[in-house]
C-alpha cells in the first residue's frame, strides 16, 4: 500500500487542498457557480441529486439540478428546473 511514494493518502489529500484557493477568485470574470448535492423527490422517488442555481420565479424559488433517471438503455443524466419544495439538503 501507499504506491512507495512515501506520503500517507491523508497527507497527499492535504497538500491537494492546500494548492487549492478556499475561496472562488473575486477578479475571475466568469466564476464557477457552487455546486451542492440535494435529494429530489420526484417521479421516480427520492435521489440524490446535483443542485446548481436558484431562480426567482414569483413568490419561491426554483432549483436547476442535474439527476439521472431511468431511460430505455439504462439510465440518463437529465438537467432541469423543480420547485423548491422538491428538493432537500444533504447536510
Amino acid at each position: 500500500m501507499g504506491g512507495g511514494r512515501g506520503e500517507s493518502l491523508a497527507q497527499r489529500v492535504a497538500d491537494t487542498n492546500a494548492r487549492q484557493p478556499a475561496e472562488p477568485r473575486t477578479d475571475d470574470p466568469d466564476p464557477v457557480p457552487a455546486i451542492k448535492h440535494c435529494w429530489y423527490d420526484g417521479p421516480h422517488g427520492r435521489q440524490a441529486a446535483l443542485l446548481l442555481e436558484w431562480r426567482k420565479v414569483g413568490d419561491g424559488f426554483d432549483g436547476r439540478i442535474a439527476v439521472a433517471v431511468p431511460d430505455s438503455s439504462g439510465w440518463g443524466l437529465v438537467e432541469m428546473w423543480v420547485d423548491a419544495a422538491m428538493l432537500e439538503p444533504t447536510y
